[in-house]
């Protein structure tokens, strides 16, 4: 049977915030990409069978509002300070995806009492000058979805990329883009500061990547399990970057095996 979700709005230091919640169990909060995917969507309802999955939307995607008060990445982090003080969640497990994953981090940088265990699904946050991250402000949708997937025909593309610009989603994906830029823009996608602060994360963090992400390269995976004190990698074969969707049951299943076990040694899944 489907596990219900309910979608509610509230008021976070005077920005209205879209927060879906559904499951039960223990806490486990997702924070969404680029993408905006906020609503409630397969790989949210594997991880609720053994979860209180909370997916709250950033200010500026979905619904969520505030987007003026949004700066920059530090800005976002206090907001997520903010709500999760108000949910009354310490020492929540976090699920990030790219977007999601730099904004984990940082997060788990300066309050790192919040955050009990980190999952980093193709993490942006980071510069390597050897394996640069391609460009993902480009305006053709066909050539975004080759972007983002490895097999750009599967079902997940549907869920997350407009099929034209007719398309009804339209307004939602390009309010999720303005909101990407103005965290994303300058510098790109990530934090000149942040590699410094990675050995300040102490908690148990597992690093899933698509092998073939041609957005954000599997080098960046490698970097992190290598730099975060307490990391684990694991990659997925046949997979792009855009994990959650192209491969929903299997993220969401090492996300729960993890948040259920403890570390082991790095791995691949096909």
């Amino acid at each position: 049977m489907p596990i219900t979700a309910e979608t509610r709005f509230l008021d976070v230091a005077g920005k209205k915030t879209q927060l879906t919640v559904g499951g039960s169990g223990p806490p486990l909060l997702y924070l969404h990409s680029a993408a905006g995917e906020a609503d409630w969507l397969p790989f949210h309802e594997v991880l609720a069978e053994n979860h209180t999955v909370y997916v709250p939307a950033h200010p500026g995607f979905v619904l969520s509002e505030g987007l003026d008060q949004i700066q920059d990445m530090q800005d976002l982090v206090w907001h997520y300070v903010d709500l999760l003080k108000m949910l009354g969640l310490a020492n929540v497990p976090v699920a990030g995806f790219s977007l999601g994953a730099w904004l984990a981090m940082e997060l788990a940088v300066i309050r790192p009492e919040m955050i009990s265990r980190l999952v980093l699904a193709d993490a942006a946050g980071i510069r390597l000058p050897d394996a640069p991250m391609a460009e993902l402000f480009i305006d053709d949708l066909q050539n975004t979805k080759k972007l983002l997937f490895f097999n750009a025909e599967c079902e997940g593309v549907s869920w997350v990329v407009p099929d034209s610009y007719e398309d009804t989603r339209m307004l939602m994906w390009l309010r999720a883009r303005e909101a990407t830029a103005r965290v994303g823009w300058n510098p790109y996608l990530h934090n000149p500061r942040l590699p410094g602060h990675l050995h300040r994360i102490g908690c148990p963090t597992l690093v899933l990547w698509g092998r073939e992400d041609r957005l954000i390269p599997l080098a960046h995976g490698e970097y992190l399990a290598e730099h975060l004190p307490h990391a684990k990698l694991v990659t997925f074969e046949n997979c792009g970057h855009m994990l959650p969707f192209e491969r929903p049951r299997e993220f969401a299943v090492a996300t729960r095996d993890f948040l259920a076990a403890d570390l082991t040694g790095n791995e691949a899944v096909s």
